[in-house]
């Protein structure tokens, strides 16, 4: 026996005038809303969080994985801090002092020059970063000194990137194009590193 009642006449005529929608029989799905009336599912709190912290990842301005290190890295050893962007790949370190292994100069930063302030504790912050670890480098230029410069990560770690993140170096925008200007910009605005107490 059908217990299902069809919808009263009356009543769907009278929400046709007035421009609504009749209900729908009993056990039935309702028909899709008409063209151009679609709702929308609200945002849940879920997803208005993960927005914010999107947003709130590109305003501090880096991210280690947005510039991924470089598949064709041919210069692979150990290496030791000569200073704040500057290192002896496959050297090893005597108290402070970096040699032996080839001179590798960081591409696309710029970090404090001996004597200046900040200077030491810029080549310490590089060590910590490297300190019984693999390096990988891939050759970019030569610079006036011969010395060839390259793109150097540890751990699939940009170490350009991370030391001006980390306010030990900032961007060469003449060579880098701004490649690290977001980083350099986030660590001014925290006040870290050379930013910050300096040396």
């Amino acid at each position: 026996m059908n217990m299902s009642r069809s919808p009263n006449p009356i009543l769907s005529r009278l929400a046709r005038l007035g421009g609504a929608r009749p209900p729908p029989p009993r056990g039935k799905a309702p028909p899709p809303p008409p063209h151009g009336r679609m709702r929308l599912p609200r945002p849940s709190f879920l997803s208005a969080l993960a927005l914010l912290a999107v947003l709130i990842a590109g305003w501090l301005g880096y991210d280690d994985s947005a510039r991924p290190c470089p598949a064709e890295a041919k210069l692979i050893g150990p290496a030791c801090a000569v200073d704040g962007d500057t290192i002896h790949l496959g050297g090893s370190l005597t108290g402070r002092r970096c040699t032996g292994g080839a001179l590798v100069r960081l591409w696309g930063i710029n970090a404090p020059e001996s004597g200046t302030p900040g200077h030491r504790k810029s080549q310490d912050a590089l060590q910590s970063l490297m300190a019984g670890r693999k390096i990988a480098c891939a050759a970019m230029d030569t610079d006036d000194h011969k010395r060839t410069v390259a793109r150097c990560c540890v751990a699939g770690q940009d170490l350009s990137l991370s030391q001006a993140a980390n306010g030990w170096a900032w961007d060469y925008a003449k060579y880098s194009k701004g490649a690290y200007a977001e980083a350099e910009a986030s660590a001014k605005r925290a006040g870290r590193g050379i930013w910050g107490v300096g040396e």
